[in-house]
């Protein structure tokens, strides 16, 4: 780890109309690396909340696979410099 890694937290959010809403609750570790140490980058789930219920057992076996992808992008694309 380099000294110029940043730390940002965040929500992404899935709504399907009338049926759910999902809530993950994420911090997001970026360090862009430098002469002595590679870029590198980490995502930790800290809470996903399922219409007002916590359910972060429940995403770690079922829904985490299916959701990765899409988090990961919104992560990256919302990581504050």
């Amino acid at each position: 780890m380099s000294r110029y890694g940043k730390t940002s937290r965040g929500t992404f959010t899935i709504e399907e109309e009338f049926s759910y809403e999902l809530e993950i609750e994420y911090a997001y570790y970026l360090d862009y690396g430098d002469y002595e140490c590679p870029p590198e980058a980490d995502l930790e789930v800290i809470k996903v909340v399922l219409n007002g219920m916590e359910i972060n057992r429940f995403y770690d076996d079922f829904l985490g696979d299916l959701v990765s992808d899409q988090l990961w992008e919104y992560a990256q694309a919302n990581h504050n410099e």
